[in-house]
Formats: structure tokens, sequence, C-alpha cells
């Protein structure tokens, strides 16, 4: 048992001292070996299989996690598994997500707020504005825009040089007319070397920044990369094309790039408004008579139809009871002792017989219904 529980601890830390080795972000680093940390304590003393990693997933789900949360846990233990030399492999649900839709209008709103400050902390405003503006209008990552450094800022050439990005990739972004102005000014009066950061503040930091003017507005849902989705879905909505905004974006791949066709959905726009004029509300006059004629007419055809029936359909607001035949008389029509079938005459007799309420009936309604069935049991044997 003891060496089980050594052979395990040694493959976690073979895979973390090789995961260390990787070209990766210290984020992706960091929450990779969090997963698989509670993956080991989750099998124990128990030996790295693909049977303990179906046992853990299927743990996740019963936590009702978000989809998201079990198919990352999901791509740690695979890579882990297949270091060690286990294929894994599982079909899990991925969700697709539209990103949500933020205005033009809406970030002015941020923006204003954070230039119009009058607090002990109205300095930091300035910093505050080009934080919001520039990923907004550059579309960088959060972790790209710590990184960037006052030497990146390309202000002759009008570029952003992204440094080794997400998946260790460099690009470049071109800096808008409106955005500028405001970095120059801000390394000027910042007194800022080439090499220092453009902004020396945290990841927590940055997230609260953005965060507390989004509140400010009652924006409860915008954070730092909300901001990045802006930038694209604005672009999408001007006419970019899907490959120039892959390229601004970072993305390896186009499929990534296509969800915000979605967002904005332009091209099916288009296809809609073929559409338009096809079908019309007429508010004609004569119409409207014509309509309430042939509805009031309608009605009473009704109405005529449900009378002649001796009542109205199921569902009406009235009920009529079909008249039906005294208990008494069907008994004396259906059997009679000594008499043979009962006749068709004298059966449609019977069935069409008035019925005599129980508050009504007196001596002369009695007298009535026992001649009643006398002649009716003349009738049924055939005696005149």
């Amino acid at each position: 048992m003891l060496e089980l529980q050594i052979n395990t601890i040694s493959q976690f830390a073979n895979y973390f001292d090789e995961l260390s080795l990787q070209h990766t972000t210290p984020k992706y680093r960091r929450e990779v070996t969090q997963r698989l940390r509670s993956f080991q304590d989750f099998i124990g003393e128990q030996p790295v299989t693909p049977y303990q990693a179906k046992r853990f997933l299927a743990y996740l789900r019963d936590q009702d996690r978000k989809p998201t949360t079990d198919l990352a846990y999901y791509h740690a233990i695979k890579l882990f598994l297949e270091f060690l030399g286990s294929p894994f492999k599982l079909k899990l649900p991925k969700p697709r997500h539209l990103p949500t839709y933020h205005s033009t209008a809406q970030v002015n709103s941020m923006l204003e707020v954070a230039a119009n400050r009058s607090d002990n902390w109205a300095r930091l405003s300035e910093r505050d504005c080009l934080i919001i503006l520039m990923l907004a209008l550059s579309g960088a990552r959060e972790s790209e825009l710590l990184n960037l450094r006052c030497c990146d800022c390309d202000l002759a050439q009008g570029y952003i040089r992204i440094r080794s990005g997400k998946g260790d990739k460099d690009r470049a972004i071109p800096l808008s007319l409106i955005l500028a102005k405001p970095v120059s000014d801000y390394i000027r009066k910042q007194e800022l070397s080439p090499m220092d950061p453009l902004f020396s503040i945290k990841a927590r930091q940055l997230y609260n920044v953005v965060k507390k003017y989004a509140l400010a507005v009652g924006i409860p849902d915008l954070s730092p990369h909300t901001l990045r989705h802006f930038f694209a879905t604005s672009l999408v909505e001007r006419g970019a094309q899907l490959r120039a905004v892959q390229e601004l974006l970072g993305h390896s791949n186009i499929n990534t790039t296509a969800i915000y066709l979605d967002v904005v959905p332009q091209h099916l726009k288009n296809v809609v408004s073929l559409l338009d004029g096809s079908l019309s509300i007429s508010k004609s006059e004569s119409v409207s008579k014509s309509l309430s004629l042939s509805l009031s007419i309608s009605s009473k055809n009704t109405k005529s139809r449900n009378k002649k029936r001796g009542g109205t359909r199921c569902g009406s607001s009235s009920k009529r009871v079909k008249p039906l035949m005294p208990p008494s008389t069907l008994a004396q029509c259906r059997v009679l002792p000594n008499t043979g079938p009962v006749s068709e005459a004298s059966f449609a007799s019977a069935r069409d017989a008035p019925i005599a309420s129980q508050e009504s009936r007196s001596d002369g309604d009695t007298r009535r219904d026992l001649s009643l069935r006398a002649r009716l049991f003349n009738g049924s044997s055939g005696r005149k």
C-alpha cells in the first residue's frame, strides 16, 4: 500500500515539473495544478487510472457545477493521463453561450463617471479611463494589458505590440485615433521610462477598477474580459471581416471568432429583410365593417344550430340536459313478465314519455303513470 501511495505522489510530482517547463502562462499552470490537486485528494492512495478519472468526473457532475468547469477538469486530467501513457477520452457536452452584448452608450457612461471623479482618488481618474479605453479599443486580454510596457506602445507607427500572449504568441494591434493621444499623454504625465509597465497594478486591481465603474452605471455583468467582447462585437457590427477580427483578437481558430457573428447577426438580418412588406395589417374602415358583419352572422348561425340540436356544444357556458325516460317506465319497457320482446313502437313511446319531477308528483300524475304502464303492457303483448 505504501508503494502505491509513493508511486501516485511521484506521478503527480513528475507531471508538475513537466508543466513548469511548458510554454504556458502562470495563470494556466496554477489552474491546472489546482485541478490535479483536487483529483489527487479524491483518489487518495489509489493508483492513477482512467477508471478513477471517470469516478472523479462523475463526482464533480453530482456537485452541480457548471458544464464549463467539468470540461476544464476533464482536459487537465486527460493531459495528465496521456503523460502517464494512458489514453483517456470522454464525450462531454460542450456548452455554447454567446457573449453578452454591451452598447457604446454603456461604455461611454463608464468613461464619464471615471472622468468626473471628485473624491480622494480623483487623481486616478486618468489611469482608470485609459484602462477602460485600452480594453475596449484594443481587444487585449487582461494579462496582455498588464504585461504591456511603454516601449511596446509604438506611438509613431500607431501600434501596440503584444509580447508572449496566449499560446506564447506575439501580435500587433493598431491604435485607434481615439486611443493614441490618451496613451501618449499618460506616459508623459507619469514620466514613465520605456521599460516601465504601462499600468503597475495586479490582476485583481484591474478587475476591481472596471467592475467598480460598471456597477456605478448599473451594468452588473461587465468585466475586463467583457470589454474584449465589446471590441469584437463592435467591429463585426460595423462590417469588419471575420479574418481580420481573428488576427486582432489573437485567436488560433476562426471558429472561436465566429461566435461574434451570432451576437450581432447582421448577415441574418439582411436575409430576414427579404420578407419586409410581404404581410401587413389593414386598418381600412370598410374592411373592419365587413369583418364585424361576417363575425355577427357566423355567431347567429352557430346559435341557431345549437338551438335546433336541443342544446349547446361541449364547452359552452349554458348546459341543457337531454330528456330521459323515467327509470320505472324504462324497466317496464325492457323487461315485462310473460310478454316476450318489447316492440319498437312501445319502446319509442316509453322513451319519449315525459318526466314527472319529485316535487310535482301528485295522485293525478300517479294515475296517469299507471295508465301509461297498462297501455304499454297491452301493446307489448299484442292485445287490442
